[in-house]
Order: structure tokens, then C-alpha cells, then sequence
């Protein structure tokens, strides 16, 4: 079967007991099976019957302190995870989180091609930056390296990384035993990549897979992220903000594309969205009320609301006004600059308090994500709108709470895509390339 034109793309982000930091407090989620793989097999089970191109796992190396989030957010290293998923699952494609910051191309190659061999072609990594200093001190590091060097390390990691998949030709496993061949030696190449930050010999010592190569997601809105995702990335998965603000990063990254010699085909953009779905409106409309209804306060929320602006809040208060003044300026803020527009821009625009803009931080929608709510219509009107706006060319779901969310999404959306003609009725291909339309 070959893919509709319109055919739109769906991964699932494993995000434990559900998306939303509450979410472990209702009584429909499966909290006491956080640590429990076969919990999360039939997650991945519940999203393959649903045809959706993966699973993936956006990690972050780093122990969140509000309670909600110790657990609720796949307390597992993701390669490990998705290798136990991948053998107990057919066809979806598995997508773990790794970081250009504090890993090393060679190893990552190894891991992921393995993955990939090993699930017949339905691997994929996401790549990200790691920024944080929390992040950074787990590895040795006093603090984050600074944005323009963590890129231009990232630019020379996945060029070194791709090099590293296409170091051994695809017809380098002979198998001839009549002959006394296993491998062809001269199809098997040295990588010898030398850069500032990078440096790796190669050849990778495992085999491509059937797919070629694994594919490469890419996370971020930056400036610098665009360019590198026009590059390299085979799809972007990004904050989805407004349809408007989404439009315009869709425009650049494809511009970015075509920029490095690509079609803007290429690269997909998949924004994240926290999809509220019941068999009717209300009911989905009773749902996120619920589920909101369980967010206690922290007193960590608003030290994670300095972290994201840069700036001390140890000694703020709730009802404080967000010191404007205080805040970095957007083009040396060296965390994550896309999520530190976007809260500076709530706090000028709604004139927020401190407690009301660490609340917007880690509610349903966490910071940037659009949380629609509806039935199954309802979400279908959605994705078809900013599908057909040219905003996305599918969605990563933050599903708020699992596993109901992900059923409900899967019995009540995907059908009514089907019906329009805007998603598979049966798996085309057998990659992930395939899925993904990218090569």
C-alpha cells in the first residue's frame, strides 16, 4: 500500500502513567505499574494498533523533584526500554532520546544501529542538546556548556553519526561459505572524522540494517536548531505553541531544507500536542477538569521556574510579580531559548504572577504544547486544520493520562482520520523510513 499524499504522521511519547504531572493521582492511571515493563509493552501494543509510526521516549538524564514527575515520566534509561519494546512489538518504529552533549557518536551509532538491526529497521534517535545545568553536574560538569558551543558540537556529531551508519556498504555481509566469504572487506569504509569538538576513526562495527540507516529526529526551535534539523534531521519535533507561531517555525525549518540541498519533504515537522479525548466533548471537557483538579502546588515549582528564566527565585514568593527587569536577554540566555520566549512573552502579555506562571509551566499543556479537548471529531478538526495550515506534518502525543488516553485517542480519532483519508488503514512499507516517508 503506498501512502495517501495527505497521510499524516503519529508518534506516541511513552510518558509513563501520562503526560500530565497529576496525572498519576487519578484513579483511571496505572501508577502502581510505573516500574512494570509489560506495562509499557502494552502501551506500545495499544499505539501499534492504532498504526502509529513510534514510539518515542523524550528523555532528559536528570531527576525532576516534583513528585508528579519522579516516576510519571518513564523512569528508564529509553534505549533500554524501547530494545525490551522492540522485540515484543512488529511493526511501530522505536525512538529513543539521546544526548550531542554528553555522549559519544560512536557509541550512540553502535547502540542505535544494533536497535535497528536488530528490529529489522524500526529505529530512530532523537538528538537534543541537553541544556541545564542539572544535567551537566550528572556528568562531571560544573555547568552547561554555552548554546553556540553546544551546537557546533551537535553540527560535527551528526554528520560524524551518519557517516559512522553509511561505513558499511549495503551488500558488505557476503555469507559465502562455498567461497570463504563473510565479509567483503573493501565495502567496509574508515569514517576518519576530525572537527574542533569531534573526533572518531571508524568504520561502526555493526552492519546496516534494512532500512539503511536509523532514522534522526531532532528537538528544538532555535535558530541554530533549524538549521542544523534542515541539515541533518529526517523530522523535527518541536513545542506546537500557537497554530501561527507553529506555521512560522514549519516555513523555516523547510526552508532550512532546502537551504542544505533538500526537499522540504525531507524533514517532517512534528509538533507536540496534550490530546483531552472522550466519546463527546463534555466528557473530554470533564476529563482535563479533573485531572487539573489534582496539580498541588510545589515548592519546586517556582525553582523550576528560575531555571527555565535564568534567575534565583529561592527567596520569591508566589504572588510576586515576575521581575521582568531580572530577566536575560533572549539572544545570551544559554538554556532553552525557545522555552524562555515563550514564558517571558506569557508573562508580559497575561501579566502574570510568579505562582500563575509556574502553574502554566507544568499544567496540562506544559509550556508550549496545545492541549486540544474534544471527541474524536473534534481532534480530527484539529490535526486536519493544522495539517492542511501548514503548521505540521503529523504530531508527537503527550496522551495526559495512560492508558485510557491512548485507547480513547486510538478507538475515537484515528478512525475518523481514516475516514477522511488523512492516515493509514494498514502499515505501508516495513521501516520506519517507510512509515515516515523519508530516505
Amino acid at each position: 500500500m503506498t501512502a495517501h499524499p495527505r497521510t499524516i504522521h503519529l508518534l506516541y511519547n511513552l510518558s509513563g502513567v501520562g503526560h500530565h504531572v497529576a496525572a498519576w493521582r487519578h484513579p483511571d492511571s496505572r501508577t502502581e505499574r510505573a516500574l512494570d515493563l509489560d506495562y509499557y509493552v502494552e502501551l506500545a501494543r495499544e499505539a501499534e494498533r492504532g498504526l502509529f509510526d513510534a514510539v518515542f521516549i523524550a528523555d532528559t538524564p536528570v531527576l525532576r523533584a516534583a513528585q508528579g514527575e519522579q516516576l510519571a515520566n518513564t523512569p528508564f534509561e529509553p534505549v533500554t526500554l524501547l530494545s525490551a519494546i522492540a522485540a515484543r512489538t512488529r511493526s511501530i518504529g522505536i525512538i529513543p532520546t539521546l544526548s550531542y552533549s554528553y555522549s559519544e557518536p560512536y557509541t550512540v551509532a553502535r547502540q542505535i544501529a544494533s536497535l535497528d538491526l536488530l528490529s529489522r529497521g524500526r529505529a530512530g534517535v532523537n538528538l537534543v542538546t541537553s541544556a541545564g545545568d542539572a544535567v551537566a553536574r550528572n556528568y562531571g560538569f560544573a555547568s552547561q556548556p554555552a548554546h553556540d558551543a553546544r551546537y557546533a558540537r551537535a553540527r560535527e556529531y551528526a554528520s560524524a553519526l551518519l557517516q559512522l551508519w553509511q561505513s558499511w556498504e549495503p551488500a558488505a555481509v557476503v555469507f559465502d561459505r562455498s567461497g570463504g566469504i563473510l565479509v567483503d572487506p573493501k565495502k567496509i569504509h574508515p569514517v576518519n572524522f576530525a572537527g574542533e569538538h569531534i573526533s572518531v576513526a571508524g568504520p561502526l562495527n555493526v552492519p546496516r540494517s534494512p532500512q539503511s540507516r536509523p532514522v534522526l529526529l531532532q528537538a528544538g526551535a532555535s535558530d541554530d536548531g533549524i538549521q542544523q534539523a534542515g541539515q541533518f534531521a529526517d523530522a523535527v519535533y518541536l513545542r506546537s505553541v500557537s497554530l501561527a507561531e507553529t506555521r512560522e517555525f514549519y516555513r523555516k525549518i523547510k526552508e532550512a531544507a532546502v537551504a542544505a540541498g533538500r526537499a522540504p519533504d525531507d524533514v517532517k515537522v512534528l509538533p507536540g500536542i496534550v490530546p483531552y479525548v472522550g466519546r463527546t466533548r463534555d466528557e473530554a471537557i470533564r476529563l482535563h477538569d479533573e485531572i487539573e483538579s489534582l496539580h498541588v502546588q510545589s515548592p519546586y515549582d517556582l525553582a523550576r521556574l528560575g531555571a527555565m528564566l535564568g534567575i534565583d527565585l529561592s527567596d520569591a514568593k508566589p504572588d510576586d510579580p515576575v521581575p521582568l527587569d531580572r530577566l536575560p536577554d533572549p539572544s545570551k540566555f544559554n538554556g532553552s531559548v525557545t522555552g524562555f520566549v515563550q514564558l517571558r512573552n506569557y508573562a508580559i502579555e497575561d501579566k502574570l504572577t510568579l505562582g500563575q506562571l509556574a502553574h502554566k509551566l507544568r499544567s496540562d499543556a506544559p509550556l508550549g504544547m496545545s492541549a486540544p479537548v474534544g471527541s474524536g471529531e473534534d481532534l480530527a478538526d484539529f490535526i486536519e486544520e493544522w495539517v492542511g495550515e501548514g503548521a505540521a506534518d503529523g504530531f508527537v502525543l503527550q496522551i495526559p493520562i495512560a492508558p485510557t488516553g491512548l485507547t480513547m485517542f486510538v478507538d475515537e480519532v484515528v478512525p475518523v482520520l481514516q475516514k477522511r483519508g488523512l492516515f493509514r488503514t494498514e502499515y505501508e512499507g516495513t521501516t520506519l523510513q517507510d512509515r515516515l516517508g523519508v530516505r
